[in-house]
């Protein structure tokens, strides 16, 4: 339901309220994939996992430029921009574990590989496809949507200095050969 109102939204709304809506989605999901944090760091806290698993981080980069490179986009643009979301991933999980030395979590963790990962790799796979589709209607996202960004990215743990590194990174996602926006799809 929520998708349709958006949708009439889409249609309503400017082209300005368009980019704006469609930033605002782009960086809801941003802020969703980061959300799934806490719950990686409670998992790899209850069975002893250390937060950096280089081996892991660099599988979700070459999936991610496999990705974009599909969808046009530069690839390794967007390694820069999943580098930055790995590191403030790993930020919030730091933050978070110690909290637990002092305020210990008695529930069971949510399953990193059958729940957790599964919905990390929708919301990448998901927020490459919002970010083309973004880029080839309105362009690379711009300084001037930092507000927007802002205000959408709410979690705790992550600091205004893990906010701009993010926006800075997603600001230099482009297309790898810019697509001729006068053709029809």
């Amino acid at each position: 339901m929520i998708k349709v109102i958006r949708c009439c939204l889409l249609i309503i709304f400017s082209f300005h309220a368009n980019a704006e809506n469609d930033a605002s989605m782009l960086f809801n999901t941003i802020n969703e994939r980061l959300s799934y944090m806490e719950d990686v760091a409670l998992f790899k806290a209850v069975n002893h996992l250390p937060i950096e698993d280089s081996p892991r981080e660099k599988r979700v980069i070459a999936s991610a430029q496999i990705s974009a490179a599909t969808q046009g986009l530069d690839s390794a643009l967007i390694k820069d921009f999943f580098k930055a979301q790995i590191d403030v991933a790993k930020a919030i999980q730091y933050r978070y574990r110690a909290d637990l030395l002092s305020q210990p979590r008695l529930d069971t963790p949510k399953d990193l590989r059958l729940e957790i990962r599964p919905h990390l790799i929708r919301l990448g796979d998901s927020l490459i496809v919002q970010l083309s589709n973004y880029i080839k209607k309105h362009g690379q996202i711009q300084a001037n949507e930092f507000e927007t960004f802002n205000s959408s990215i709410e979690h705790r743990y992550i600091s205004d200095a893990d906010k701009l590194r993010l926006f800075n990174a997603l600001m230099q996602v482009d297309y790898l050969n810019k697509p001729d926006s006068n053709k029809l799809d």
